[in-house]
């Protein structure tokens, strides 16, 4: 069996393309008896490669494309979860909550010392496992647990003829484990992409500086073939040479520095001077895209704050579209699982309790997300008052649920004269034509432009996600134009670095 491939390819290299590629390429080879399984970490990111296969291949039946949840969760928990711990029951029930959720339910969030914490903890667990019910945290633990019987693993690799991995920064030292030990059965091909500086996670428990998360330990591993793919075909020279000022990480005897494939006419990057107010930082961004004949829906507007979000937002008297990150994702099967959850029922357990067919849930559901459609319900409040009152069931209060859990995104497809605002964490893995991102104060827009690696790579106890990645992974949003702007004013130091960067202040 070959060595895994590791490609490092930054933003606009042509991952997916790339992967497709290689995934049809490596298709002969498959067996009937065997999986190809593509793994990613956003239901958008299943959706386009997805789309790019159906138009160029007929997707096989042993073909599996999905996120690492549900990898973890068809392959792993729902069929080897109850042979490894006979306190799971044999029906599986993924609800959409944390561990931690149900401990804040369960203890009304009053404060627990640690031990107590944890020994509450383990019994909530036990209990719903007694019951069938898995946590989204669950998922990767008790897949982790499987993966430590050898006879598991021996079956798992059995099945896995191909893995492919995408976004292989996001991958955290838990989920990693799991594909290492089937890297070491030797029996699967593996395939994995992603860029370093757009990790832009809280490390976990288990790593305590950058350099040891696993994309990182693998590129310097003798273990992995890795291949630096330095193009990007996004963005315009100009931005190109900007983002590089924060590249430039070493893997063998190779330096990464993309190469700009873009035709389109370099314009230089721009440092919007007004701060204070965004009303009038935005005119200036908006003028800039008139110019360049850049269209409404091709403008973004990004922060790291949501509270800036926000002010964006009021600014543009709430005209915007927010990004869709989870692609075709049926909203009535998202329901189906939070209903069932907040009533502690399995799906056969309802349909006995309501005497109801197979489709009486479905029924229900539907009656949700026309109740979420027209604004009826709001909260978990309404939800459960809807549920109790206008459909009937009685609700449990073993088990939490979240209405923004249901990830039903509800925002328009279009809006005339709208423009896209978001987080900078919510656009990871999007781009436009042109983008303004804004820092709440200097000393985050100083984060954003930091060079040396040793500061970039340092883990801040308090500032857990305000990563210099952050900057990074915004600015290489851009296509055509790429804008900066701070809330603060910025001092000098600050204005000659951006200079020293090419940057036009305006």
């Amino acid at each position: 069996m070959s060595k895994p491939k590791l490609i490092i390819a930054g933003p606009g290299a042509g991952k997916t393309y790339g992967m497709v590629n290689e995934i049809i390429s490596s298709l002969s080879e498959l067996s009937p008896a065997r999986y190809m399984v593509v793994i990613t970490y956003t239901n958008s990111a299943t959706d386009n490669i997805k789309n790019r296969l159906a138009k160029r291949i007929q997707i096989p039946k042993n073909l599996f494309i999905g996120t690492m949840h549900s990898f973890l969760n068809k392959f792993i928990v729902i069929p080897f979860s109850s042979f490894h711990n006979n306190e799971i029951s044999g029906e599986k029930l993924f609800i959409q909550c944390q561990t931690d959720d149900i401990f804040q339910k369960a203890t009304k969030g009053k404060k627990v010392d640690y031990k107590a914490a944890n020994f509450i903890k383990k019994k909530l667990k036990t209990k719903m496992n007694s019951n069938g019910y898995i946590t989204y945290d669950q998922t990767v633990s008790i897949a982790k647990e499987c993966m430590g019987n050898k006879d598991i693993r021996r079956i798992i690799s059995n099945r896995i003829q191909f893995l492919f991995v995408d976004e292989f920064q996001d991958t955290s030292n838990s989920i990693y484990s799991i594909i290492d030990n089937i890297r070491k059965e030797k029996k699967t091909k593996i395939y994995c992409v992603g860029d370093p500086e757009q990790h832009i996670q809280s490390f976990d428990s288990g790593i305590k500086t950058f350099a040891n998360i696993p994309i990182l330990k693998c590129a310097k591993s003798s273990q992995f073939e890795v291949v630096l793919n330095k193009k990007n075909h996004r963005a315009s020279q100009g931005i190109t040479s900007f983002i590089n000022n924060f590249n430039g990480r070493q893997f063998g005897d190779e330096v990464f520095e993309q190469e700009s494939q873009s035709e389109e006419e370099s314009e230089k990057v721009r440092f919007i001077s007004d701060f204070g107010n965004i009303t009038q930082m935005i005119p200036k961004f908006f003028g800039l895209c008139d110019e360049l004949l850049i269209d409404n829906t091709e403008r973004c507007l990004i922060a790291k704050k949501n509270d800036v979000v926000n002010r964006i937002s009021a600014s543009l008297n709430h005209n915007i579209i927010t990004p869709k990150k989870s692609g075709n994702l049926s909203p009535i099967k998202e329901i189906k699982a939070t209903l069932l959850a907040s009533l502690d029922m399995n799906h056969t357990e309802f349909c006995q309790k309501y005497n109801v067919d197979e489709y009486g849930i479905t029924k229900y559901s539907i009656q949700i997300f026309k109740a979420i459609r027209t604004g009826v319900i709001t909260n978990e409040n309404t939800f459960g008052n809807f549920v109790q009152n206008e459909l009937g069931l009685k609700l449990a209060s073993a088990v939490p649920f979240k209405i923004n859990n249901l990830r039903i995104n509800m925002s328009p497809d279009k809006i005339d004269d709208a423009v896209i605002v978001s987080n900078i964490h919510n656009y990871k893995g999007l781009e436009s034509d042109a983008v303004f991102a804004i820092a709440k104060t200097q000393d985050e827009l100083k984060l954003w432009l930091e060079t040396n690696f040793d500061t970039r790579d340092l883990y801040r106890d308090k500032e857990t996600t305000d990563y210099p990645r952050l900057g990074y992974v915004a600015f290489s949003r851009a296509r055509k134009l790429l804008c900066i702007g701070c809330l603060e004013q910025i001092d000098d130091l600050t204005i000659q670095k951006l200079e020293d960067f090419d940057v036009e202040i305006i």
